[in-house]
């Protein structure tokens, strides 16, 4: 009797353990698998495959499986129309631009959005904000355990002295460009551009009160913004309450909640080190936010060359880095910290794409 009991105790034990390793496993897996896709170029439509890559044993794991592809007809007209997601969490959520051919297996993920090129809509994680004919009117929606909360808002006039120290209206001079969901309701990035230079405000809307108050981030000083490079939602990543924002050198990450900015300068020194490449141009190749997955942090930085563009992606989390891919022309190359290259894939870039991107990772910021 004793010894059953224990032969079953130690059954349900050896259950709960597998349980626990198998979530753990998962959770590490999460963690350490970052999902992008790289357009391919399927009999003159294209295909966005998507792959993963382990940041942890520098390795590429193609799925054999695709998000979405594309018609050949906007392929051939591709300058008028945007061919990435409007935003994809890289697991549960994707929008697509209307006219992209969400596959079977991943329809049920997606949400079809109109594009326009003066955006209309915001998308960030589990809130919405949509402009209205009126101006400075949102209509804002909270996702809360699938549930909604709609809210119409009215950005409130605002005058700020700028660099030139004149007064300036901040909605004459600047525009919402990203929006992400806080406890107390949302945080909006609101970035202003006069002839004296960039401002940077956070606009919070507390639900409770159904007010909107003005912040302005400190003085961004040597990480100027430029409205040649504005911190639009898909250039803007959000881990939690922060933005990181680009900039004309280093990103900077901006806390929604405390209102305050920190320079991620480690962003240049990993450049330095590990793409000197992008530095020896006529013009230094200029750092862009690529996006975020779970806490990870995607950077990456262009190298245009005269047989096409290639990318360096850095892979950021606590502001260490822990992985570096890079995309060349024919191959992508997985880089280890001491600068080299672990792992090298096949995967040649389609020819109609060689002067430009070809690969996107997960950002939950997006506009259309």
């Amino acid at each position: 009797m004793i010894k059953s009991f224990r032969t079953s105790l130690a059954v349900v034990f050896l259950l709960l353990m597998s349980v626990v390793f198998s979530g753990c496993s998962e959770t590490v897996k999460n963690n350490t698998e970052v999902p992008f896709v790289v357009l391919n170029d399927d009999a003159g439509s294209f295909k966005a495959d998507i792959y993963y890559w382990n940041v942890i044993n520098n390795k590429i794991k193609e799925t054999n499986e695709n998000l979405y592809k594309i018609p050949q007809k906007i392929i051939t007209n591709k300058e008028s129309y945007t061919i990435f997601p409007i935003m994809w969490d890289g697991q549960k959520h994707a929008v697509l631009p209307s006219y992209l051919e969400a596959s079977d297996k991943f329809k049920n993920i997606v949400e079809k959005a109109d594009f326009y090129f003066e955006p209309k809509t915001i998308w960030g994680q589990d809130v919405k904000l949509v402009k209205s004919d009126e101006e400075n009117r949102y209509k804002l929606t909270l996702i809360d355990d699938g549930k909604t909360d709609e809210k119409e808002i009215t950005i409130p006039l605002h005058t700020f002295k700028g660099e030139d120290g004149k007064n300036h209206e901040a909605t004459k001079c600047g525009t919402v460009t990203s929006v992400v969901k806080t406890s107390y309701g949302a945080a909006m990035l609101y970035p202003c551009f006069t002839l004296g230079g960039g401002k940077l405000f956070i606009l919070k809307y507390d639900k409770t009160t159904e007010s909107i108050k003005w912040q302005e981030v400190g003085p961004v000083k040597g990480n100027e913004l430029s409205p040649s490079f504005p911190p639009l939602a898909n250039h803007t990543a959000t881990i939690g309450d922060n933005f990181i924002v680009r900039t004309l050198t280093n990103p900077i990450k901006v806390d929604a909640e405390k209102v305050e900015f920190k320079k991620m300068n480690i962003i240049s020194d990993l450049q330095k080190k590990y793409a000197p490449e992008t530095l020896n141009g006529e013009f230094p190749e200029y750092i862009d936010i690529l996006g975020s997955y779970n806490d990870i942090l995607l950077i990456g930085i262009p190298v245009h060359k005269a047989e096409g563009t290639e990318l360096y992606i850095f892979a950021v989390k606590d502001d260490k880095l822990i992985g570096i891919m890079h995309r060349t022309i024919n191959d992508i190359e997985i880089i280890d910290t001491a600068g080299n290259v672990v792992s090298k894939y096949n995967v040649p870039k389609a020819k109609t794409l060689i002067g430009e991107n070809d690969v996107y990772f997960p950002n939950v910021n997006g506009m259309d």
